[in-house]
Protein backbone atom coordinates (compact mmCIF):
# COMPACT_ATOMS: atom_id res chain seq x y z
CA UNK A 1 0.00 0.00 0.00
CA UNK A 2 1.57 3.46 -1.08
CA UNK A 3 1.72 5.78 1.82
CA UNK A 4 0.85 9.74 1.33
CA UNK A 5 4.22 12.27 1.74
CA UNK A 6 4.41 14.03 4.87
CA UNK A 7 2.24 16.77 4.42
CA UNK A 8 3.45 20.61 5.53
CA UNK A 9 3.52 21.59 9.85
CA UNK A 10 -0.13 21.92 11.02
CA UNK A 11 -0.08 24.49 13.90
CA UNK A 12 -2.79 23.39 15.81
CA UNK A 13 -4.29 25.59 19.32
CA UNK A 14 -0.67 25.26 21.15
CA UNK A 15 2.07 23.98 19.54
CA UNK A 16 2.82 22.61 15.56
CA UNK A 17 2.99 18.89 14.23
CA UNK A 18 3.98 16.95 11.21
CA UNK A 19 0.97 14.32 10.25
CA UNK A 20 2.22 11.26 8.29
CA UNK A 21 0.13 8.19 7.54
CA UNK A 22 2.20 4.79 8.42
CA UNK A 23 0.47 1.74 7.41
CA UNK A 24 -2.63 3.16 6.84
CA UNK A 25 -2.63 4.77 10.56
CA UNK A 26 -2.49 8.76 10.45
CA UNK A 27 0.38 9.76 13.33
CA UNK A 28 1.34 12.71 15.20
CA UNK A 29 5.15 13.59 15.20
CA UNK A 30 5.95 16.44 18.17
CA UNK A 31 9.31 16.56 18.01
CA UNK A 32 11.83 18.98 16.55
CA UNK A 33 9.55 21.91 18.05
CA UNK A 34 10.19 24.03 21.45
CA UNK A 35 9.00 21.54 23.08
CA UNK A 36 9.20 17.47 22.31
CA UNK A 37 5.87 16.04 22.15
CA UNK A 38 7.16 12.78 21.29
CA UNK A 39 5.35 10.80 18.34
CA UNK A 40 1.73 9.67 18.89
CA UNK A 41 -0.85 7.45 16.89
CA UNK A 42 -3.98 8.86 16.16
CA UNK A 43 -5.78 6.20 16.06
CA UNK A 44 -7.42 6.02 12.93
CA UNK A 45 -7.03 5.36 9.01
CA UNK A 46 -10.14 8.21 8.37
CA UNK A 47 -7.88 11.36 7.49
CA UNK A 48 -10.82 13.99 9.13
CA UNK A 49 -11.13 11.80 12.16
CA UNK A 50 -7.12 12.41 12.42
CA UNK A 51 -7.27 15.93 12.39
CA UNK A 52 -10.00 16.00 15.01
CA UNK A 53 -7.88 13.40 17.07
CA UNK A 54 -4.73 15.73 16.75
CA UNK A 55 -6.66 18.83 18.45
CA UNK A 56 -7.31 16.96 21.24
CA UNK A 57 -3.88 15.58 21.48
CA UNK A 58 -2.97 19.20 21.34
CA UNK A 59 -4.59 20.41 24.05
CA UNK A 60 -3.84 17.56 26.29
CA UNK A 61 -0.10 18.00 25.82
CA UNK A 62 -0.58 21.61 27.03
CA UNK A 63 -2.61 20.49 30.10
CA UNK A 64 -0.01 18.36 31.13
CA UNK A 65 2.18 21.13 30.93
CA UNK A 66 0.53 23.48 32.69
CA UNK A 67 -0.20 26.02 29.71
CA UNK A 68 -4.18 25.59 29.78
CA UNK A 69 -7.15 24.03 32.01
CA UNK A 70 -8.71 20.84 30.49
CA UNK A 71 -12.24 20.68 29.34
CA UNK A 72 -14.54 17.50 29.90
CA UNK A 73 -18.09 16.60 28.83
CA UNK A 74 -20.32 17.72 31.45
CA UNK A 75 -21.81 13.75 31.96
CA UNK A 76 -18.51 12.66 32.49
CA UNK A 77 -15.30 14.30 34.05
CA UNK A 78 -16.52 17.59 35.79
CA UNK A 79 -16.18 16.12 39.20
CA UNK A 80 -17.18 18.65 41.85
CA UNK A 81 -14.16 19.40 44.60
CA UNK A 82 -16.55 17.99 47.28
CA UNK A 83 -17.74 15.05 44.89
CA UNK A 84 -14.08 13.52 44.38
CA UNK A 85 -13.25 14.06 48.22
CA UNK A 86 -16.08 12.46 49.33
CA UNK A 87 -15.35 9.17 46.41
CA UNK A 88 -11.85 9.13 47.79
CA UNK A 89 -12.91 8.84 51.48
CA UNK A 90 -15.36 6.43 50.71
CA UNK A 91 -12.82 4.54 48.97
CA UNK A 92 -10.60 4.77 52.11
CA UNK A 93 -12.99 3.80 54.86
CA UNK A 94 -13.50 0.10 52.96
CA UNK A 95 -13.36 -2.99 54.94
CA UNK A 96 -9.42 -3.54 56.66
CA UNK A 97 -9.48 -6.96 54.93
CA UNK A 98 -9.59 -4.56 51.82
CA UNK A 99 -7.13 -2.29 52.44
CA UNK A 100 -9.03 0.41 54.32
CA UNK A 101 -7.06 2.88 56.45
CA UNK A 102 -7.83 2.95 59.97
CA UNK A 103 -10.48 5.40 61.72
CA UNK A 104 -7.93 7.66 63.06
CA UNK A 105 -6.44 8.32 59.83
CA UNK A 106 -9.54 8.71 58.34
CA UNK A 107 -10.04 11.55 60.81
CA UNK A 108 -6.49 13.04 59.78
CA UNK A 109 -8.09 12.54 55.88
CA UNK A 110 -11.24 14.99 56.60
CA UNK A 111 -9.07 17.47 58.52
CA UNK A 112 -7.26 17.84 55.00
CA UNK A 113 -10.26 17.90 53.51
CA UNK A 114 -11.84 20.80 54.83
CA UNK A 115 -9.05 22.77 54.70
CA UNK A 116 -8.53 22.11 50.55
CA UNK A 117 -11.85 22.55 50.24
CA UNK A 118 -11.60 26.07 52.02
CA UNK A 119 -8.55 27.18 49.30
CA UNK A 120 -11.05 25.85 46.68
CA UNK A 121 -13.53 27.83 47.48
CA UNK A 122 -11.25 30.98 47.99
CA UNK A 123 -9.89 30.73 44.54
CA UNK A 124 -12.96 29.25 42.08
CA UNK A 125 -11.57 25.59 41.96
CA UNK A 126 -14.72 23.67 41.39
CA UNK A 127 -13.92 20.70 39.42
CA UNK A 128 -10.96 18.40 40.12
CA UNK A 129 -10.09 18.60 36.45
CA UNK A 130 -9.20 22.27 37.57
CA UNK A 131 -6.32 20.93 40.19
CA UNK A 132 -2.98 21.26 38.00
CA UNK A 133 0.34 21.63 39.31
CA UNK A 134 0.30 25.24 39.62
CA UNK A 135 -2.79 25.29 41.43
CA UNK A 136 -0.71 22.68 43.47
CA UNK A 137 2.02 24.79 44.11
CA UNK A 138 -0.16 27.51 45.19
CA UNK A 139 -1.87 25.43 47.60
CA UNK A 140 1.32 25.20 49.24
CA UNK A 141 2.28 28.62 49.42
CA UNK A 142 -1.25 29.32 51.07
CA UNK A 143 -0.74 26.94 53.78
CA UNK A 144 2.70 28.93 54.23
CA UNK A 145 1.00 32.01 54.46
CA UNK A 146 -1.58 30.77 56.92
CA UNK A 147 1.44 29.48 59.52
CA UNK A 148 1.61 25.81 58.52
CA UNK A 149 4.76 23.80 59.57
CA UNK A 150 6.63 21.83 56.42
CA UNK A 151 5.32 18.49 57.70
CA UNK A 152 2.13 19.57 57.74
CA UNK A 153 2.35 20.50 54.39
CA UNK A 154 3.56 17.92 52.95
CA UNK A 155 1.07 15.94 54.20
CA UNK A 156 -1.64 17.84 52.72
CA UNK A 157 -0.08 17.73 48.98
CA UNK A 158 0.82 14.17 49.17
CA UNK A 159 -2.68 13.66 50.09
CA UNK A 160 -4.22 16.06 47.20
CA UNK A 161 -2.11 14.43 44.97
CA UNK A 162 -3.19 10.77 46.28
CA UNK A 163 -6.81 12.14 45.64
CA UNK A 164 -6.20 12.67 41.86
CA UNK A 165 -4.10 9.99 41.23
CA UNK A 166 -6.82 7.65 42.49
CA UNK A 167 -9.57 9.88 40.57
CA UNK A 168 -7.66 9.00 37.61
CA UNK A 169 -6.90 5.78 38.23
CA UNK A 170 -10.75 4.96 38.89
CA UNK A 171 -11.72 6.82 35.70
CA UNK A 172 -13.66 9.61 37.28
CA UNK A 173 -10.84 11.88 35.30
CA UNK A 174 -8.60 11.74 31.85
CA UNK A 175 -5.02 10.95 32.24
CA UNK A 176 -4.46 14.32 31.17
CA UNK A 177 -5.29 15.74 34.79
CA UNK A 178 -2.41 13.75 36.50
CA UNK A 179 0.96 16.50 36.45
CA UNK A 180 4.42 15.08 38.51
CA UNK A 181 4.93 16.98 41.99
CA UNK A 182 8.11 16.68 43.44
CA UNK A 183 7.93 16.91 47.26
CA UNK A 184 11.10 17.24 49.71
CA UNK A 185 9.89 15.17 52.71
CA UNK A 186 11.17 17.40 55.65
CA UNK A 187 13.81 15.70 57.72
CA UNK A 188 14.28 16.24 61.69
CA UNK A 189 11.75 17.31 64.47
CA UNK A 190 10.94 20.21 66.39
CA UNK A 191 9.34 17.95 69.40
CA UNK A 192 11.01 18.35 72.61
CA UNK A 193 12.32 15.28 74.14
CA UNK A 194 12.25 15.28 78.12
CA UNK A 195 15.66 14.28 80.04
CA UNK A 196 15.54 12.25 82.77
CA UNK A 197 15.77 15.03 85.49
CA UNK A 198 12.55 16.08 84.06
CA UNK A 199 10.67 12.92 84.07
CA UNK A 200 11.39 12.79 87.61
CA UNK A 201 10.03 16.07 88.28
CA UNK A 202 7.11 15.54 86.55
CA UNK A 203 6.09 11.92 88.39
CA UNK A 204 6.89 13.65 91.64
CA UNK A 205 5.09 16.67 91.60
CA UNK A 206 2.18 14.39 90.26
CA UNK A 207 2.60 12.36 93.28
CA UNK A 208 2.31 15.13 95.62
CA UNK A 209 -1.48 15.54 94.88
CA UNK A 210 -3.59 12.48 95.51
CA UNK A 211 -5.61 13.45 92.72
CA UNK A 212 -2.42 13.07 89.76
CA UNK A 213 -1.37 9.94 90.94
CA UNK A 214 -3.65 8.31 87.88
CA UNK A 215 -1.19 10.92 85.59
CA UNK A 216 1.87 9.87 87.45
CA UNK A 217 1.14 6.33 86.55
CA UNK A 218 0.90 7.03 83.01
CA UNK A 219 3.77 9.29 82.53
CA UNK A 220 5.91 6.20 84.10
CA UNK A 221 4.27 4.02 81.58
CA UNK A 222 5.05 6.13 78.68
CA UNK A 223 8.22 6.89 79.55
CA UNK A 224 9.12 3.20 80.51
CA UNK A 225 7.86 1.66 77.18
CA UNK A 226 7.73 3.71 74.39
CA UNK A 227 3.91 3.53 73.58
CA UNK A 228 1.97 6.09 72.28
CA UNK A 229 -0.80 7.88 74.25
CA UNK A 230 -3.40 5.80 72.32
CA UNK A 231 -1.52 2.41 72.61
CA UNK A 232 -1.53 3.25 76.31
CA UNK A 233 -5.00 3.90 76.84
CA UNK A 234 -6.55 0.88 75.18
CA UNK A 235 -3.64 -1.48 77.33
CA UNK A 236 -5.61 -4.02 79.22
CA UNK A 237 -4.62 -6.53 82.21
CA UNK A 238 -4.37 -9.47 79.48
CA UNK A 239 -1.95 -7.59 77.74
CA UNK A 240 0.52 -7.60 80.89
CA UNK A 241 2.55 -11.20 81.70
CA UNK A 242 4.04 -10.75 85.06
CA UNK A 243 5.61 -13.73 85.75
CA UNK A 244 7.45 -13.02 82.12
CA UNK A 245 7.97 -9.86 82.64
CA UNK A 246 6.88 -8.55 79.63
CA UNK A 247 3.48 -6.81 77.78
CA UNK A 248 2.21 -8.16 75.09
CA UNK A 249 0.56 -5.82 72.21
CA UNK A 250 -1.39 -7.19 69.56
CA UNK A 251 -2.84 -5.89 66.28
CA UNK A 252 -6.63 -7.01 67.06
CA UNK A 253 -8.18 -5.50 63.96
CA UNK A 254 -8.68 -9.03 62.32
CA UNK A 255 -10.64 -10.15 65.08
CA UNK A 256 -14.56 -9.93 64.43
CA UNK A 257 -15.35 -10.36 67.98
CA UNK A 258 -13.10 -7.40 69.14
CA UNK A 259 -14.60 -5.40 66.35
CA UNK A 260 -18.34 -5.97 67.24
CA UNK A 261 -17.30 -5.04 70.93
CA UNK A 262 -15.51 -2.19 69.79
CA UNK A 263 -12.22 -2.69 71.94
CA UNK A 264 -9.96 -3.82 68.59
CA UNK A 265 -6.53 -2.71 68.90
CA UNK A 266 -5.19 -1.38 66.14
CA UNK A 267 -1.30 -1.31 65.81
CA UNK A 268 0.67 1.09 63.81
CA UNK A 269 1.76 -0.78 60.77
CA UNK A 270 -0.74 -3.67 61.89
CA UNK A 271 2.66 -5.33 63.56
CA UNK A 272 2.55 -6.91 67.44
CA UNK A 273 5.63 -6.39 69.18
CA UNK A 274 6.76 -7.32 72.72
CA UNK A 275 7.47 -5.10 75.17
CA UNK A 276 9.94 -5.63 78.62
CA UNK A 277 8.85 -4.22 81.88
CA UNK A 278 11.02 -1.80 83.22
CA UNK A 279 11.77 -2.31 87.13
CA UNK A 280 10.22 1.21 87.81
CA UNK A 281 7.01 0.78 85.35
CA UNK A 282 6.87 -2.87 87.38
CA UNK A 283 6.21 -1.31 90.40
CA UNK A 284 3.22 0.45 89.53
CA UNK A 285 2.06 -2.54 87.76
CA UNK A 286 2.75 -4.66 90.91
CA UNK A 287 -0.13 -2.35 92.76
CA UNK A 288 -2.63 -1.76 90.03
CA UNK A 289 -6.30 -3.61 90.87
CA UNK A 290 -7.82 -5.19 88.02
CA UNK A 291 -10.78 -3.24 86.67
CA UNK A 292 -14.26 -4.09 85.41
CA UNK A 293 -13.93 -3.00 82.20
CA UNK A 294 -10.34 -4.51 81.65
CA UNK A 295 -8.37 -1.75 81.20
CA UNK A 296 -5.23 -1.22 82.95
CA UNK A 297 -4.98 2.91 82.94
CA UNK A 298 -8.04 5.11 83.63
CA UNK A 299 -8.11 8.34 83.90
CA UNK A 300 -8.75 11.28 86.65
CA UNK A 301 -12.25 10.45 87.95
CA UNK A 302 -11.73 6.23 87.03
CA UNK A 303 -13.08 6.65 83.33
CA UNK A 304 -11.20 5.69 80.74
CA UNK A 305 -8.31 6.99 79.80
CA UNK A 306 -9.22 9.55 76.84
CA UNK A 307 -5.99 10.79 75.45
CA UNK A 308 -7.22 14.10 75.02
CA UNK A 309 -7.53 14.53 78.83
CA UNK A 310 -4.07 13.63 79.58
CA UNK A 311 -3.01 15.93 76.67
CA UNK A 312 -4.88 18.83 78.33
CA UNK A 313 -3.54 17.84 82.11
CA UNK A 314 -0.27 17.25 81.02
CA UNK A 315 0.26 21.03 79.98
CA UNK A 316 -2.14 22.35 82.48
CA UNK A 317 -1.18 20.76 85.69
CA UNK A 318 2.47 19.64 84.78
CA UNK A 319 4.28 21.15 82.25
CA UNK A 320 3.42 24.99 83.21
CA UNK A 321 3.82 24.88 87.09
CA UNK A 322 7.43 22.84 86.12
CA UNK A 323 8.33 25.22 82.99
CA UNK A 324 10.60 27.66 85.68
CA UNK A 325 12.53 24.56 87.18
CA UNK A 326 13.98 23.95 83.16
CA UNK A 327 13.54 27.20 81.45
CA UNK A 328 14.02 26.93 77.74
CA UNK A 329 16.52 29.37 76.02
CA UNK A 330 14.69 32.10 73.64
CA UNK A 331 14.78 30.44 70.22
CA UNK A 332 15.01 27.16 71.50
CA UNK A 333 12.55 24.27 71.94
CA UNK A 334 12.29 22.71 75.32
CA UNK A 335 10.23 21.43 78.39
CA UNK A 336 7.69 23.87 78.21
CA UNK A 337 7.11 22.96 74.26
CA UNK A 338 6.98 19.43 75.55
CA UNK A 339 3.98 16.86 74.81
CA UNK A 340 2.79 13.29 74.93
Amino acid sequence: MSQKPDRPPIRCEFFTWRLFPRNGVWYANGRGGERDLGKHSLGTRDEEEAFANLRRLDRQKAVGLGLAQPTFPQDRHEISMEKGWALFLEHCNRPDVLGGVSPGTSKRYRTVRDKHLEFCRKNQIDHWHQVTKPQAEKYGRWLTRNGFADRSIYLELTLVKSVLQWLIDEGYLPESCRFKLSLRRPEGTDTSSYSPAEVRAMVVHCLAEPERHWLADVIVALARTGLRISELAALRHSDVDLSSNVIQLTDERGSSRRRQMGTARRTKGRRGRTLPIHPQLRQVLDRLKSHADGRLLHGPRGGKLKPDTVRRILVQDVIEPLKDQFPTPVGEIGFEHGRL
